[in-house]
């Protein structure tokens, strides 16, 4: 299976970024929350907002690049059919991508069984 993040695997659009936030389910962890919208489509799709007051630049970029590796990595145990908004909620500080992976799964399983 293909493992990269391709322009297909990403939300661009402020359009449908916006439509997430606004029809899209939210769940919460302890570093960060997601924004999830199902779609008919055949891939998820994922993006990182990080608002500035969280952090400064240089850990606003580290949260990216853990996020966006994190969808990356595991993009087959999240399956079709999702548009997920990533907002990081405060400074990374230590965490690794394994750990970070651990919560996305976890908040995408949650979405899926429809916990609240």
């Amino acid at each position: 299976m293909d493992e990269r993040l391709t322009r297909d695997d990403r939300l661009r659009k402020q359009k449908e970024i916006d439509a997430v936030y606004r029809g899209g389910r939210r769940h919460h962890a302890r570093f960060f929350r997601i924004h999830v919208l199902p779609t008919t489509l055949a891939v998820s799709r994922f993006t990182v907002s990080i608002p500035r007051k969280v952090c400064i630049a240089v850990l606003r970029n580290r949260w990216k690049r853990l996020l966006r590796e994190s969808f990356r990595k595991n993009k087959a145990a999240i399956g079709p059919g999702l548009d997920i908004v990533a907002v990081p909620t405060q400074p990374p500080g230590d965490l690794k991508r394994q750990q970070v992976e651990f919560v996305l799964l976890q908040l995408v399983r949650k979405h899926r069984t429809g916990i609240r």
